[in-house]
């Protein structure tokens, strides 16, 4: 099997990726590039290895239909284009996880009537489709909150502080952050949710290979025990032997 592509889009791709989401056809709903972005890091700091088949169709919308190359009113060709780069930056930003420790988000800058970037906290704006994204990938996959380590819930309402829009619960929390940890502008912000995700895809990584290693450290077969090929032999006389 090839390597994964762990290219980064380029700023173009980017644009290409958000182009090609909006042409899905309805009754799709696809989430735009960037809620897709926060999306594909709530899929990536689970503490189990998610099958595109499982991942994907939610990035569509809840119609519980599969969008495919055949699908009235699309086109395989933007089909196979749109999961190459999905693939292509789900890859890259697994890489920016595990192996360097940080990612680029992609997150808008809002601008004023004037075209001028926006100041203060009003600046953090852009952060709330990214977050909503990533609150849509744990709507849809519930393993990593309901494994109850320690330090979970923290990390998610550091990240959940940024959604437009929240319950009574989040609002009283959102509020608590402010007050303790204020942010100053959108950089420190990025970095904050940066060194959040990355701190919640270690902990998904290390209870993967927690799960791992028990099951390879399982009762091993004694050599006069049956085979567990189904031989019906000894297996010190099948696959234990020699």
């Amino acid at each position: 099997m090839p390597a994964a592509d762990t290219r980064d889009l380029t700023d173009a791709e980017i644009h290409e990726l958000d182009d090609l989401l909006a042409a899905v056809p309805e009754p799709f709903e696809a989430l735009d590039a960037v809620m897709l972005d926060g999306y594909l890091c709530g899929i990536l700091v689970q503490p189990v290895a998610l099958q595109p088949e499982q991942w994907l169709p939610p990035i569509f919308g809840a119609s519980g239909q599969a969008l495919t190359p055949d699908t009235a009113g699309w086109h395989a060709a933007k089909h196979e284009r749109l999961l190459t780069l999905i693939e292509r930056r789900k890859s890259a930003l697994q890489q920016g996880m595990l192996e360097d420790g940080w990612f680029d988000p992609l997150v808008p800058v809002p601008e004023d009537e004037q075209g001028q970037p926006l100041e203060g906290k009003a600046a953090l704006e852009g952060l709330g489709y990214w977050a909503a994204g990533f609150e849509w990938a744990l709507a849809n996959f519930t393993q990593l909150e309901e494994l109850g380590r320690e330090g979970v819930p923290d990390l998610l309402d550091s990240i959940w502080r940024h959604l437009p829009e929240q319950d009574e619960t989040q609002a009283a929390m959102t509020k608590a952050l402010d007050e303790e940890h204020p942010l100053k502008n959108l950089d420190q912000a990025i970095e904050q949710l940066v060194f959040d995700v990355v701190d919640l895809a270690q902990i998904g990584t290390e209870e993967r290979l927690r799960v791992d290693t028990v099951r390879r450290d399982g009762p091993k077969v004694g050599r006069n025990d049956p085979c567990p090929c189904g031989s019906g032999k000894k297996f010190k006389h099948c696959h234990g032997a020699g």
